[in-house]
C-alpha cells in the first residue's frame, strides 16, 4: 500500500485549497485519514503531555490515544508503537517557526516513511506560515479601516460643535462620540467650578446617582485636572485614592478637558484602556475644551480663531489652515513634517509640498463652500527638501477663517504603516517564490538525481553517480541563492553613512579573480546605505562581469547624478535581454542558478533604489560592456 505517496499528494492539494489555518488543519487530517491511515489528528504541545490542544481530527478519532504524544516536541519525525501499529508525530514547521504537530496512525504492516512525512510537514508548515502572515494583513487592514473611519467621524463633531451655541449641546456632542465612536459605555464629563468639579453629562447608561461632586484637588479626577494630564488606571482596586461611584469599577481613564474640566470614562473590568484610547479621547477633549473656551469668550469672532489656533498647537499632528493665498497657519509638528520654517511654509501652496501626482486629491477651495459641510480624508506623499518621501494620511474640513473660505487640514505621518504593509505583502511574495521554486526550481534536479542512483544501482556503472552529484550540487546552489534572496528581501531598517569606493573595494576582495581589475570614478561619493547589504550588491555585481566577461575583465564603479553605476568591458548586453536579466531562474551561463542579478534587484528595492540594465548600442563606448545603473540614491554631501 502506496501510503506516503497518497498521503502527500492528498495534503498538497489541502495546503493549496486552505484559506484558514482551521482549514487546512482540517483538510490536512482528512487527507490523511482518506489515504490508508487509521486516524489523524493536528496538536499543539500544552503543559500537560496528555492532554495537548487539539485542532483538528479524523478518521477512526475513537482509538485516538491522545496520552502517546511525546513529551518533549522534536524537530524530527517521532514514532511511538500503539496496539494495531504506530503513532507517527510529524512537525509543522516553517523554518525555524513551529506552527503544530501531526499525528497520524500507521497499521503494523506498513512501513514508516518517515522522510516523506518530514516532507509532508513542510508542506504543512509552508502553508500554515502563508495563511497566518495572510491573517495579520487583514487584522491590519481592519485596524487601519477603524482608525480612518474615528477619524472621519471626530472631525465631524468637532465642525459640529463649533456651531453650538450652548454648553449642553457640546457636552452632548462630546458624550455622544464617546458612546457611538469610541464604544465607551461608562463615562462623563465635570466642570471646574468655584473650586468643585461639578458633574454636567453623563452617558445614556448612567443616572445622576452615578456621579459625585469632588473637589477639584482630590483623587484621580483633581489629579487629572490640577496637572492638565491624563491617567490611566487598569485596577482602581489597586489605587488607594481612587475613589468610584460604583465599587463595580475596575478600570479608569481621565483626560483632562484644557484648563476647564475632566472626561472619565470606566468598565467593570481590568485594563479596559490603552495608549490609543487615550490619545483619540485627547484628540475629541481638546475640541471640546477650545469649543468652550470660544463659546464663553464675549469677543466670539477673536476666540474663534483662538480656538482654532489652540486646538491645532496642542495637536501630534501636523495642523494646517490654507486659503487661496497659500498657507495662513501651520503649527510646529508640520514644520518638523514638512522640513521647513513656519515663515517658509508661510509663503507656499499646498501643491508645492504634495508629490505631483497626488495633486488631484487636494481638497478645493471655493466661494461657496459652507463651513464643516465637506469632510475629506485621503493619502498624500509629501515631499521633504532633501529629497525625501514621507507618506501621510491627511483629513480636511472646509472653515471660514478671518472672512474667508479655508481648509483645515490634519496631516498624520503613517510612513511606518506603510513600510510595515509593504513589510507584510513582501514576505508573502516571498512565500510564494519559495513555493514555486520548491516545486519547479528543485524537482528537475531532484528527478536528475533520482533517475541516476535509479541507473546506477541497475547498471552499477559508476558514472551515473557523478550526475547525481552534480544534480545535488545544483541544489545546494538554489537553497543558497533561495536563502540569499529572502535575507536582500528585508527591507532595510537602519542604514548609515557609507563611502562607495571603500564597500566596492571590501567586495572585490571577496572576489577569485587574480588576472581582473576595478578601477574607482567614485572615490569621494557617500550615500545612506545598510553596509552590509550594498557590498553584497556589488559582490554579485562583480561576480556577474567575471562570470560573463572573462577572467581579465575590467571593472568601472562610478557615480551618477541620481545615484552609481557598475560597468565592464565584456560582450555587454543585449537589448531583448535588459528587461529579463534580473528575473529569477536567468542565467547567461550554463553553472548559474540565475538568482546573482534578482539579489542585487531585492537589495535595491530593499533600500528603496531602482536597477536598470543599460543595453549596448551604437552610441556606447567601444570598451564598455555591461553596465547596471543604481538610482533614485540620494547623494551625501
Amino acid at each position: 500500500m502506496h501510503v506516503h505517496r497518497n498521503l502527500r499528494s492528498a495534503i498538497r492539494a489541502a495546503a493549496h485549497t486552505a484559506d484558514s489555518t482551521t482549514a487546512l488543519y482540517d483538510g490536512v487530517c482528512d487527507a490523511a485519514a482518506n489515504t490508508g491511515t487509521t486516524y489523524a489528528y493536528v496538536y499543539t504541545q500544552s503543559d500537560d503531555p496528555t492532554a495537548p490542544t487539539v485542532h483538528a481530527t479524523a478518521g477512526d478519532t475513537d482509538s485516538a490515544a491522545i496520552p502517546t504524544v511525546p513529551t518533549a516536541p522534536s524537530a524530527g519525525v517521532t514514532t511511538v508503537d500503539t496496539a494495531g501499529g504506530r503513532e507517527c508525530h510529524v512537525p509543522i514547521l516553517d523554518g525555524d517557526d513551529r506552527y503544530a504537530t501531526l499525528s497520524v496512525h500507521i497499521a503494523d504492516d506498513t512501513p514508516a516513511p518517515t522522510d516523506d512525512l518530514r516532507a509532508v510537514g513542510q508542506t504543512i508548515g509552508l502553508a500554515a506560515a502563508k495563511l497566518t502572515a495572510e491573517a495579520a494583513r487583514d487584522s491590519l487592514a481592519d485596524d487601519l479601516d477603524v482608525e480612518q473611519r474615528q477619524f472621519r467621524k471626530l472631525h465631524s463633531i468637532a465642525a459640529q460643535m463649533i456651531g453650538c451655541e450652548n454648553e449642553r449641546a457640546i457636552y452632548q456632542l462630546a458624550i455622544d462620540a464617546a458612546e457611538n465612536i469610541l464604544e465607551f459605555d461608562i463615562c462623563g464629563i465635570d466642570i471646574a467650578r468655584d473650586g468643585v468639579l461639578e458633574p454636567v453629562a453623563l452617558s445614556t447608561s448612567l443616572n445622576a446617582a452615578d456621579s459625585q461632586r469632588l473637589p477639584d484637588d482630590e483623587g484621580i479626577a483633581g489629579q487629572t485636572y490640577q496637572d492638565t494630564t491624563t491617567i490611566i488606571v487598569d485596577d482602581l482596586h489597586a489605587r488607594p485614592d481612587a475613589a468610584p461611584a460604583k465599587d463595580a469599577y475596575r478600570s479608569l481613564l481621565s483626560v483632562p478637558i484644557k484648563d476647564l474640566g475632566v472626561f472619565q470614562a470606566a468598565a467593570e473590568r481590568e485594563n479596559a484602556f490603552d495608549d490609543r484610547d487615550a490619545e483619540v479621547v485627547e484628540l475629541l477633549m481638546a475640541h471640546v475644551g477650545e469649543t468652550l473656551s470660544g463659546l464663553w469668550s464675549a469677543h466670539a469672532l477673536r476666540e474663534s480663531e483662538r480656538k482654532y489656533r489652540t486646538l491645532i498647537e496642542q495637536s501630534h499632528d501636523a495642523v494646517t489652515i490654507h486659503t487661496r493665498d497659500g498657507f495662513a497657519f501651520v503649527n510646529e509638528p508640520a514644520t518638523e513634517l514638512f522640513g521647513r520654517d513656519e515663515s517658509t511654509l508661510l509663503d507656499l501652496a499646498a501643491s508645492d509640498l504634495v508629490h505631483p501626482d497626488d495633486h488631484d486629491a487636494l481638497t478645493p477651495i471655493t466661494d461657496d463652500a459652507v463651513p464643516g459641510d465637506d469632510h475629506d480624508t485621503f493619502d498624500a506623499r509629501v515631499q521633504r527638501p532633501d529629497g525625501t518621501i514621507r507618506q501621510c494620511e491627511v483629513s480636511t474640513t472646509t472653515i471660514t477663517y478671518e472672512g474667508d473660505p479655508a481648509v483645515l487640514a490634519s496631516i498624520r505621518d503613517i510612513t511606518e504603516r506603510k513600510r510595515h504593509e509593504q513589510a507584510l505583502e513582501r514576505k508573502n511574495d516571498r512565500l510564494e517564490q519559495f513555493a514555486s521554486i520548491v516545486s519547479h526550481d528543485l524537482r528537475s534536479p531532484l528527478n536528475v538525481a533520482k533517475g541516476s542512483l535509479e541507473l546506477a544501482r541497475n547498471t552499477g556503472e559508476h558514472q551515473h553517480f557523478d550526475r547525481a552529484a552534480d544534480a545535488l550540487d545544483r541544489m545546494d546552489s538554489l537553497v543558497e541563492d533561495v536563502l540569499a534572496l529572502s535575507r536582500q528581501g528585508e527591507l532595510v531598517a537602519e542604514t548609515e553613512r557609507t563611502t562607495l569606493a571603500e564597500i566596492a573595494a571590501d567586495a572585490w576582495a571577496s572576489i577569485n579573480a587574480p588576472d581582473a581589475s576595478v578601477e574607482y570614478d567614485a572615490a569621494a561619493i557617500d550615500v545612506d546605505a545598510d553596509p552590509g547589504r550594498l557590498q553584497q550588491l556589488f559582490e554579485n555585481l562583480f561576480r556577474n562581469a567575471v562570470e560573463h566577461a572573462g577572467d581579465d575583465v575590467t571593472i568601472r564603479v562610478g557615480s551618477t547624478p541620481e545615484g552609481f553605476y557598475v560597468e565592464d568591458d565584456g560582450p555587454g548586453i543585449e537589448r531583448d535581454a535588459a528587461d529579463t536579466v534580473f528575473e529569477r531562474g536567468v542565467s547567461g551561463t550554463d553553472t548559474g542558478t540565475g538568482f546573482g542579478l534578482a539579489i542585487v534587484r531585492e537589495i535595491a528595492d530593499a533600500h528603496g533604489w531602482s536597477i536598470t540594465a543599460v543595453p549596448a548600442g551604437d552610441d556606447a563606448p567601444a570598451d564598455r560592456g555591461a553596465r547596471f545603473e543604481i538610482t533614485g540614491v540620494p547623494v551625501l554631501a
